[in-house]
C-alpha cells in the first residue's frame, strides 16, 4: 500500500472563484511537532484563578519539508531544468501573502483589490484523520543546491502554523467553519477511543 503524501490545500475564499492552491509535499516530513499553549486569564482574582483561561488553547505545528530537483533534472522535465524548484518554494511564499495583493492573486481576482486584506485559508492535510484548519505564521527557506542558472535546486523549508479555531474566522466562512468543525469533532472522536485502546493494550 502506498503512503499517502502530506500536502497544503489554500482556499482564497468563495467569493473569488478561483480554485484552492494545492501544494502537495515531495517528501513526508519526518517529524510535525505540536505544541498546545493555554491562555491563561490572569485578570481573576481569589483563590482558584489558575484553572481560568480566557479560551480554548492555542494550538500550533512545525514541520520541515525537503524539496530536491534531482529526479526532475535526470528525467529532462521542462520545468525543472528551466526553475529548478523556484515554482514550489514560490507556492510556499504565496500562502503568506494577503489574496488580491500578488500579481496572480490580481489575474485570479480581475484586478480588484480588496478593502480589507485577507490571508488564504490553509488546510494542513496529515492523513484523512487530521485535516487541520491553519494559518501559516513563519516560513524560513534553506537553498543549498544551485543549478547553472542559480535556480534553486535543493531546499529546506521550515514551516510554522497556528490552526484556527471558530474565534479565529467569521461566522459567514463556510469552509473555515467546516473545516474546524471536522477536525475539533476528530479529536474528540479520537478522544473517546481512548479508554478501549487502553484496554486493547493492556495498559
Amino acid at each position: 500500500m502506498a503512503v499517502m503524501r502530506g500536502m497544503l490545500a489554500a482556499y482564497s475564499g468563495v467569493a473569488s472563484g478561483s480554485p484552492p492552491t494545492v501544494v502537495s509535499f515531495q517528501y513526508n516530513p519526518t517529524e510535525v511537532t505540536r505544541v498546545l499553549r493555554l491562555q491563561k486569564d490572569d485578570s481573576a482574582s481569589g483563590g482558584g484563578s489558575a484553572l481560568n483561561t480566557r479560551d480554548t488553547a492555542i494550538e500550533e505545528y512545525t514541520l520541515t519539508l525537503e524539496l530536491d530537483a534531482t529526479d526532475g533534472l535526470e528525467k529532462g522535465a521542462p520545468l525543472t531544468t528551466a526553475l529548478g524548484i523556484a515554482p514550489r518554494l514560490a507556492a510556499l511564499e504565496l500562502l503568506m501573502e494577503p489574496v488580491g495583493t500578488s500579481t496572480l492573486g490580481d489575474l485570479l481576482s480581475s484586478g480588484s483589490r480588496p478593502a480589507t486584506l485577507k490571508l488564504p485559508l490553509v488546510l494542513l492535510i496529515w492523513g484523512p484523520g487530521r485535516i487541520a484548519p491553519v494559518v501559516l505564521t513563519s516560513l524560513k527557506i534553506s537553498e543549498t543546491g544551485f543549478d547553472e542558472l542559480l535556480n534553486p535546486i535543493h531546499a529546506s523549508a521550515d514551516l510554522g502554523f497556528q490552526v484556527l479555531g471558530s474565534r479565529d474566522v467569521s461566522a459567514d466562512d463556510a469552509v473555515a467553519q467546516a473545516a474546524i468543525g471536522y477536525y475539533q469533532g476528530a479529536r474528540a472522536a479520537k478522544a473517546v477511543l481512548q479508554a478501549p485502546q487502553v484496554v486493547e493494550l493492556g495498559s
